[in-house]
């Protein structure tokens, strides 16, 4: 049965643990405001680390920064411009970054202060952070975090139109050829998202998907962050903050799948039945999907079980299965373990949780594609519409020839003068002669 978007998101609690990075977020535009202003929002109950991370929003549009309502105190929020928007225009939203470039350095070097790792944050197509995503990689690269960021870009639906695709593609170009000088990339596929949620909320509103769909990229990152700090090894591997931080030391995209089933359903046994679901998550993906990971230079592979459970569930066999899966799947990654961990549950937990992370990956050939083949028919469409356009509708028709005697005669002819005071009386003498004529 396929796995569902509600079973995917199922994650252990880690409000109360520890965390791999202290992470900050640039988020550019409104898209990328949304999503970094979410992630900024995480909440812990670890002492003094409510908010354990910090952002700086950044956009051009006065009514869509008031959309964005962070609950951190930590978070700055920067508007740029006059407030009115890029309107879609990247090399609007780039010159209005730069204008502001000195700026924006000090609030990143202040905001940032005590963080490890930068993720910056934009929604491919608009005008704003797709406009200054470059120049946002060039502040973040001569401030202190030329090895210490990363990149977190959405894909446009296909229904967004032209403008957007083609502003995403441009971008997307750029950083594809300068992907091995950069950090690790997160895409969210937002056309994956969006059909996963409709399908499960089909009376859901446009609102509640997209304030879910941020918060479900948080929750992603922050797992992620959480898992690799937080427990103690069973086995021999164990997937820590160190393999975390080679993750997000390897140049190419990050891909991560996880998914939950109650250890009751678990049998030591079964180890295969659950590798297949496993590889089942792996290839579906949380935030995208579509990656040849036979290209993976670094995997990982984490699960964890409760104290009770973990005995009975960790056997040779079980990770056996999960290790050939994981060799199979990527056949070049030159460190691929498979880590066991327990926890203790406080709230009769007993679920069995699966992580899965590879890194150094190309982008998705397929959906990539298929944006340049959305991006092909609508210039197939506007270069259809531009020859319309020059068409001569009227052409090859034959002008019929006007009665030569009425060529001639202007309008006070056929319909009299309106100035002439005699026009009454010169009426009468003409219906006189008429009567005559037809002996009236």
């Amino acid at each position: 049965m396929e796995q569902t978007l509600q079973n995917r998101e199922q994650q252990l609690s880690h409000e109360n643990k520890e965390m791999s990075f202290r992470f900050g977020f640039l988020g550019l535009g409104m898209g990328g405001t949304s999503i970094a202003s979410a992630c900024a929002d995480v909440e812990t109950n670890i002492t003094n680390k409510k908010y354990p991370y910090s952002a700086l929003l950044i956009n051009t549009n006065q009514i869509d920064f008031d959309k964005v309502t962070p609950r951190n105190p930590n978070t700055v929020k920067f508007l740029i411009g006059d407030g009115k928007g890029a309107g879609r225009d990247i090399n609007m939203g780039e010159s209005l970054y730069i204008e502001k470039a000195e700026e924006i350095d000090k609030l990143v070097t202040t905001q940032f202060s005590q963080s490890d790792f930068v993720w910056l944050v934009v929604g491919l197509g608009g005008g704003t952070g797709t406009g200054s995503v470059i120049q946002g990689i060039k502040t973040l690269m001569t401030n202190g975090f030329k090895k210490k960021f990363g990149l977190i870009l959405t894909l446009p639906r296909f229904v967004e139109g032209h403008t957007v695709i083609n502003n995403a593609l441009q971008r997307l170009q750029k950083i594809y050829a300068a992907m091995q000088g950069l950090g690790p990339i997160i895409l969210v596929d937002n056309q994956k998202l969006f059909d996963e949620y409709r399908n499960e909320h089909p009376q859901g509103s446009i609102a509640d998907y997209l304030t879910y769909s941020n918060k479900y990229v948080a929750d992603a990152l922050h797992d992620l962050n959480t898992v690799t700090a937080s427990y103690l090894p069973v086995g021999e591997y164990h997937f820590d903050s160190s393999e975390f931080r080679k993750m997000l030391q390897t140049p190419g995209l990050i891909h991560f799948a996880r998914f939950s089933a109650k250890s009751a359903t678990i049998d030591a046994g079964q180890g295969l039945s659950y590798s297949t679901k496993l590889k089942q998550e792996i290839d579906n993906g949380v935030l995208s999907s579509g990656y040849n990971l036979e290209q993976a230079k670094q995997v990982a592979v984490s699960v964890l079980a409760n104290k009770s459970d973990s005995k009975r569930l960790y056997t040779f066999e079980f990770v056996e299965q999960l290790e050939s899966l994981i060799a199979s799947t990527a056949l070049a990654a030159k460190e691929k373990p498979v880590a066991l961990y327990e926890y203790e549950s406080r709230r009769q937990d007993n679920n069995v949780y699966f992580y899965s992370v590879f890194a150094g990956l190309d982008f998705p050939e397929a959906r990539i594609s298929a944006l340049m083949d959305a991006e092909r028919q609508f210039e197939e469409i506007q270069k259809a519409n531009e020859e319309a356009k020059k068409k001569d509708l009227f052409a090859g028709f034959q002008a019929s020839s006007n009665n030569k005697q009425s060529e001639d005669l202007s309008f006070d002819d056929l319909f009299g003068d309106k100035n002439d005071d005699n026009s009454s009386d010169k009426l009468n003498d003409d219906f006189d002669d008429l009567a005559k004529r037809f002996n009236l």
